[in-house]
């Protein structure tokens, strides 16, 4: 590997990240197809999950740096951030929690990659996060307007 080219992504991230995608695809379609409130709040439930998941990487990450003072607080705050907002929007009916949560997907991978250039993670990490994000914030707000 040489120094300018990047480390391939792992062919279990790619596997497992391209499968993930599919409750998002699946319950959308649901939707479109048949219309189904079970359907949504399925929806919601995974998409919190997820949300809650891509800032649970930052715990990781902070528990491996072993950052101090504000810097700790910065990451190890943020890391729980996402779940709590993920808990909140199962608190709303399905038809609000669902663009709520594309919203918090997309703030996240904003977040994701402004902490990158402070933050030591491998350069496959942002670009399967942004076509996840993409697959899943698409598909929730597709949702949404069935």
């Amino acid at each position: 590997m040489t120094a300018d080219r990047p480390a391939p992504m792992p062919l279990p991230a790619l596997v497992f990240g391209a499968g993930g995608l599919l409750p998002f695809l699946g319950l959308a379609a649901l939707q479109w197809v048949v219309e189904d409130p079970r359907g949504l709040s399925l929806l919601a439930a995974y998409g919190a999950v997820i949300l809650a998941f891509v800032g649970a990487l930052h715990w990781g990450y902070a528990v491996r740096d072993a950052p101090r003072g504000a810097e700790a607080w910065l990451r190890y705050g943020w890391s729980v951030l996402p779940a709590l907002a993920a808990w909140s929007c199962l608190a709303l009916p399905p038809p609000s929690a669902v663009p709520l949560l594309a919203a918090g997907l997309v703030v996240s991978l904003l977040v994701d990659e402004a902490l990158a250039r402070r933050v030591d993670t491998p350069a496959w990490l942002l670009r399967l996060r942004r076509w996840r994000t993409a697959g899943g914030a698409a598909s929730l707000l597709v949702a949404a307007l069935a």
